[in-house]
C-alpha cells in the first residue's frame, strides 16, 4: 500500500525538499521516497504493510517539524551547457551511450566497476592531484577509519548521524574469542570500537594539524575511500556507501582562504567546460538532519560558503560532483590550528567525488574506447601532465 501525504499549503518547495531529503534516512523497510510535485503530495511505498502507521506517524512528525523552519533554495553562480558535438573545438559528434554499456562498465548496484571505469578513476585522481601539484600543495595518505573524539571536535557526529558507520571489534579476551567460534550469533559477542569509517578526507588534516602554529598559508591534499550510510533502496549508480574523494585542504588568513577557492572555482570550472559537460554551481549546504540546526544551514546559503558542481548527466540524472567550501574558523578553533598572534586560522576544501566525475563521463561518453579524440586528450592530457 502506497502512504501518499499532502504538502499542498503546508510546505513550500524547498521545505518539500528539505523534508524528503531527511526521510529518505528515517523511515526503514521502505522501497522509494519521493515528491510528487505535480500533486504536491510525498509518496513512500513500503516494502511490505507491517509498519503503515509507524512510517505514517513518521512522516506527519517530521512534517510539522519542517512547516516551522525557513529554507532557503539554492543560488545558481554559474551555468555550463552541453556544447555540440563533443565540447571541444573539434566539433567532433556525441555518441549516445546504452545503458548495457554503463550497466556493464559500473552496475547499477554499486558492487565494482570494470575496465574503463577502473581506469577512469585513476586517471581523474591523478588530474585532480596534477591541479594540487600547481598549489604546492603537501601530500597526505590517511586511514580509512578516524577516531570518533576527532569527528566530534568536528560537530559530525550530532550534526549528521545519519551518515555514519561506526566500528565495532571484538574483545582480546581468551573467553570471548572462545565464544565467537560457536556462537550463533557472533556480533552479540562485539562492542563499539573507538573509531568510525571515515566519512570525508579532510577532518584527518585538523587532526594532523590540531594544536600548531604557523604563518605561512598551507595546503594539504589526500585521497582516500569515504563510506557513508545511505538508505538500501538509493544506493547504485553516482550514490554510494563506499567512495573515492580527493581533497585540497587550505589554510591560512581570511583573504588567503577565499582567494584560494576562487582560483579552485574557475579552474574546475574551465575543465568541466571543456569535458562538454552541462550542469550548474549552486549555492548549497551541508545535510544536517536535525531541525534544532535548520539555522545552520540558513548561514551556508546567505554566507556562501559552500558552492557545489552540480551535473546534469548523460542520463538525466542530476548531482553534486565537486564542493568548494570556506569554513571561516568554524575548524580550526576546535583543533587550534593557530596563527602566530592565538587566533585561529580559517581554512577551506575543495572535494571531489571520482567515482562521481567517473559516472557522468562514462554516461556520457561511454567506454573511453569510443570517447571523441579531443575530450580523451583533455582527461589523459591534464591527468599526465606534471606541475608547472
Amino acid at each position: 500500500m502506497t502512504i501518499r501525504v499532502s504538502y499542498k499549503d503546508i510546505l513550500t518547495p524547498n521545505q518539500a525538499e528539505s523534508l524528503i531529503s531527511k526521510l529518505v534516512y528515517s523511515i526503514e523497510g521502505i522501497e522509494r521516497c519521493y515528491l510528487a510535485k505535480e500533486t504536491e503530495e510525498i509518496i513512500v511505498d513500503p516494502v511490505d504493510d507491517s509498519s503503515l502507521r509507524e512510517l505514517s506517524e513518521t512522516i506527519g512528525i517530521m512534517l510539522e517539524e519542517e512547516r516551522g523552519i525557513r529554507t532557503l533554495g539554492s543560488r545558481t553562480v554559474s551555468e555550463f551547457r552541453r556544447q555540440d558535438g563533443s565540447g571541444n573545438s573539434g566539433g567532433e559528434k556525441r555518441l549516445l551511450v546504452h545503458d548495457e554499456q554503463l550497466e556493464d562498465l559500473c552496475p547499477s548496484d554499486g558492487s565494482v566497476k570494470r575496465d574503463s571505469a577502473v581506469e577512469l578513476v585513476q586517471l581523474l585522481d591523478r588530474l585532480f592531484l596534477n591541479y594540487a601539484d600547481r598549489r604546492k600543495a603537501g601530500h597526505r595518505k590517511y586511514p580509512s577509519m578516524i577516531a570518533l573524539s576527532t569527528l566530534e571536535k568536528c560537530g559530525y557526529v550530532r550534526s549528521f548521524p545519519q551518515n555514519l558507520f561506526l566500528v565495532s571489534e571484538f574483545p582480546h579476551r581468551y573467553d570471548t574469542l572462545r565464544q565467537v567460534k560457536g556462537a550463533a550469533d557472533p556480533t552479540s559477542l562485539a562492542r563499539p570500537s573507538p573509531y568510525a569509517l571515515s566519512p570525508a578526507v579532510c577532518f584527518h588534516c585538523y587532526e594532523e594539524l590540531a594544536g600548531t602554529a604557523f604563518s605561512q598559508p598551507t595546503l594539504l591534499t589526500a585521497s582516500g575511500n569515504c563510506f557513508r550510510h545511505e538508505a538500501p533502496w538509493r544506493v547504485g549508480k553516482h550514490r554510494l556507501n563506499e567512495f573515492g574523494m580527493r581533497e585540497i585542504v587550505f589554510v591560512g588568513e581570511a583573504d588567503f582562504v577565499e582567494e584560494e577557492r576562487s582560483w579552485w572555482m574557475k579552474e574546475i570550472g574551465s575543465l568541466f567546460r571543456e569535458l562538454g559537460m552541462k550542469g550548474i554551481v549552486a549555492t548549497a549546504n551541508d545535510p544536517f538532519y536535525f531541525s534544532e540546526d535548520a539555522m545552520k544551514s540558513q548561514h551556508q546559503k546567505m554566507a556562501n560558503m559552500k558552492y557545489e558542481l552540480i551535473v546534469e548527466a548523460g542520463d538525466g540524472s542530476s548531482y553534486s560532483i565537486a564542493s568548494f567550501n570556506n569554513m571561516s574558523d568554524s575548524l580550526c578553533k576546535p583543533f587550534s590550528v593557530l596563527a602566530p598572534s592565538g587566533a585561529p586560522h580559517h581554512s577551506g576544501c575543495v572535494a571531489f567525488g571520482i567515482d562521481r566525475w567517473a559516472y557522468a563521463l562514462l554516461s556520457e561518453y561511454g567506454p573511453l574506447s569510443q570517447w571523441p579524440a579531443g575530450v580523451r586528450e583533455i582527461v589523459e592530457g591534464k591527468a599526465r601532465v606534471l606541475a608547472d
